[in-house]
């Protein structure tokens, strides 16, 4: 019983990853459409959240998600 226990919760965990991979390119794209239309900005504020969210996204590609989500998050507080 606890080996099937142990084996869903893998798996679970196993499915869960892709979705949870998924959100970091939609909060970019939320980023990008913001500054799109921010006004109150300043281009220095702007270049700010920028290089979060590029820097967020890197680390996406590099498979660290937790980190990329944080980073994202940052910029989006900005």
């Amino acid at each position: 019983m606890l080996r099937k226990i142990a084996l869903a919760t893998a798996l679970l965990g196993f499915l869960a990853t892709p979705a949870l991979a998924g959100h970091c390119p939609a909060d970019a794209k939320a980023i990008e459409a913001a500054l799109a239309k921010a006004t109150n900005l300043s281009d220095a504020e702007k270049a700010e959240i920028t290089a979060l969210k590029d820097e967020g996204m890197a680390l996406h590609t590099a498979g660290d998600h937790r980190a990329s989500e944080a980073k994202l998050a940052e910029a989006m507080r900005k």
